[in-house]
């Protein structure tokens, strides 16, 4: 990407040594290089690659000998330093999984701030650390925030222990998702709250009275304002009832089961993950209950894939390119040294109307 130097494909080792001497003498790598198979991720090469050019780049003297287990130190720069006023942005993203692992919507906004910032000669490098969930994760923070030096990082699906360290070490960073109680850092996300309330408002306006809603067993602070927001309704006679599902689709049937054989059943279901939709739908057509003739269904949050059902599920959904430049227009102003970037903190998404509710 511009700004950050990678090899080419000529000849793999002495290009490799030509950008980790550029990058050691931009300042990235101050006092010690990361190791083979970050600098192999990095630099899109093979290890055995980034392997000889090590062994070249200490005999040059740029690096001192390897010692069994840690990280090369970094003694010098074989070529003169390259001082600029503000270099390109630099984006760290932390994630609780590769992205692989992650869901379509984020995938696709972690594209389009890719592209945002290499429009601008920046770039984003994504981290997935097995530490990363750990209770106490600060001395690895503190050794991965030294080693990549970003201009900014973005904290997707954060726990509390690393929420706390950016906001102690002053170090720039926004959070993606809710911030924890207590936790003084810029933060972007759906309001879950008002959506859900939105939500509930809805079905009782269509006569629903009894809802059930699906959360997932995993403590996520998102679902928890949805919660909120469905049980603030205060509206006469409507009720809801929280169901915890155990993430697979025999744990939505067994809840779904329960609530079926409640003494006042539930006409409607407000679902706060897309693959709750999916499963109860189908699940609800192998008991001979159709949506929405004979319960109703919607979504908090969405992925593409309901695009393809039948009934159309009705919910809201967040348009990932929209919520891309709200991510990189903060994250620049982070990087320029404003503590806590101006503008809303919240995302209104859109109102997918679909097939899927009815009247009671």
């Amino acid at each position: 990407m511009p700004g950050t130097p990678i090899p080419s494909r000529g000849n793999l080792v002495a290009d490799c040594v030509r950008v980790m001497n550029l990058r050691i003498a931009a300042g990235e790598w101050p006092k010690r290089l990361p190791g083979e198979r970050r600098l192999a991720e990095t630099l899109q090469v093979g290890r055995d690659t980034i392997r000889l050019a090590l062994r070249q780049l200490e005999r040059e003297g740029v690096l001192a000998p390897a010692d069994a287990g840690s990280r090369r130190s970094v003694l010098g720069s074989g070529i003169e330093a390259v001082k600029t006023k503000a270099g390109p942005l630099k984006i760290g993203l932390l994630a609780h999984r590769r992205l692989e692992g992650l869901p379509q919507p984020m995938l696709l906004e972690i594209d389009r701030i890719r592209d945002a910032l290499a429009d601008k000669g920046g770039s984003l490098e994504v981290y997935s650390p097995g530490w990363y969930e750990q209770k106490n994760p600060a001395k690895r923070l503190e050794a991965l925030i030294e080693e990549e030096r970003c201009s900014a990082w973005m904290l997707l699906r954060s726990s509390a222990a690393v929420q706390g360290w950016f906001m102690k070490s002053r170090t720039p960073g926004l959070i993606r998702g809710y911030p924890h109680p207590g936790i003084d850092l810029p933060h972007l996300d759906v309001d879950w709250q008002a959506t859900a309330h939105h939500a509930a408002g809805h079905l009782w306006r269509m006569g629903h009275r009894r809802v059930v809603v699906l959360s997932p067993a995993e403590p996520l602070k998102g679902v928890e304002a949805a919660v909120r927001g469905v049980m603030e309704l205060g509206e006469p006679d409507f009720e809801a009832t929280v169901l915890v599902e155990n993430g697979s689709s025999e744990g939505i049937g067994r809840v779904l089961a329960r609530a079926l054989n409640f003494k006042n059943p539930p006409s409607a279901i407000i679902a706060t993950r897309p693959r709750q939709a999916a499963t109860a739908l189908t699940w609800l057509a192998t008991q001979g209950l159709r949506v929405p003739q004979h319960l109703s269904l919607i979504t908090l949050a969405w992925e593409p894939f309901l695009d393809h059902l039948v009934p159309e599920i009705s919910g809201y959904r967040a348009d990932p390119e929209a919520v891309a430049k709200l991510v990189v227009r903060r994250l620049e102003r982070l990087a320029a040294g404003a503590p806590n970037p101006s503008g809303n903190t919240w995302i209104t998404p859109e109102v997918v109307k679909g097939a899927s509710v009815a009247r009671a």
